[in-house]
């Protein structure tokens, strides 16, 4: 486990890996609202680019502390899906499992594959981030996978096929598909689809910081790989989901109550597992979308 400590207002804030080399620290001893002056966040961005996935435990955070926080770490957009916007807060998007009145507080069945987020723009989210108000007892965890270790872990010659290739993404192939499969979410409307059209991203990114090589496909919203026919686009998608889904990448996250979660959409995918956890146990996150650059 590695750990570094820095001082803050007098008081000690670590930063490990509890979860071993493949990916995610934790930020303990920081509360956010109170100590986030430049030594400190830019300790909070170290940990963002060296592990990908960043954890800060023990948080109280209203909307605008939220929002403060996220602003930090870049320009917010909203998310889509209006309906599911908090109601005074259009930047944060409620993650929500709950019904009142037989209406969904929020998104229910959000991130139930896996994906990275805002793959389907042209200049997809950089980061994204989540505080959690109400967690179940067990369930309802996140599950990453570090796809800059999954890059470097191909072979030679995969390497080398997959220079240059480029892959179609698209919002709506997934949204569409939930919409039918679960009846949880309506279908897009036209003015959505024409808010997210399909584009076309590289198939292999180069980090815009770090300049390490990741792949950038997911199983949500990568539909055909450019320049090959249906059948030898599928069977190269799915050995390269398979590839990136083996143990040696991944981690669970498991939540608690107050915990402030962020992660570089450049450098992993996740999959959120709410679709499997019982209905009477709440689970209600606020989510925000940090806006990133055009993938190379």
């Amino acid at each position: 486990m590695s750990r570094a400590v820095s001082q803050v207002a007098s008081k000690a804030v670590t930063v490990s890996q509890p979860w071993g080399p493949a990916l995610g620290a934790r930020i303990e001893g920081l509360d956010v609202k109170a100590d986030l002056n430049d030594e400190t966040f830019a300790l909070v961005e170290q940990a963002f680019l060296a592990h990908h996935v960043v954890s800060i435990p023990g948080q109280q955070m209203d909307a605008a502390a939220l929002l403060n926080f996220s602003r930090r770490v870049g320009p917010i957009e909203p998310h889509v899906l209006q309906e599911f916007h908090h109601p005074e807060h259009p930047e944060i998007l409620v993650l929500s499992n709950i019904v009142r009145d037989g209406k969904p507080v929020g998104l229910a069945d959000a991130g139930t594959y896996w994906h990275s987020d805002l793959s389907y723009k042209a200049r997809p989210s950089r980061a994204t981030i989540l505080y959690a108000l109400e967690i179940p007892p067990n369930g309802g965890d996140t599950l990453f996978v570090n796809l800059v270790a999954a890059y470097e872990g191909l072979p030679a010659d995969m390497q080398q096929r997959l220079e240059g290739l480029q892959a179609e993404h698209d919002y709506a192939y997934r949204s569409d598909r939930l919409a039918a499969s679960l009846g949880i979410r309506k279908t897009l409307t036209d003015a959505q689809r024409k808010a997210t059209p399909p584009v076309v991203q590289p198939v292999v990114r180069t980090h815009p910081v770090s300049g390490r090589k990741a792949l950038y496909i997911n199983p949500g919203f990568t539909v055909r790989v450019l320049g090959l026919d249906e059948t030898e686009s599928s069977e190269l998608l799915t050995w390269l989901f398979n590839h990136c889904l083996r143990p040696a990448y991944r981690f669970r996250y498991q939540w608690q109550p107050g915990d402030l979660l962020l992660w570089d959409n450049a450098a992993v995918m996740h999959r959120a597992t709410t679709r499997e956890l019982d209905p009477s146990l709440h689970r209600h996150i606020w989510r925000t979308i940090v806006s990133g650059d055009a993938p190379f």
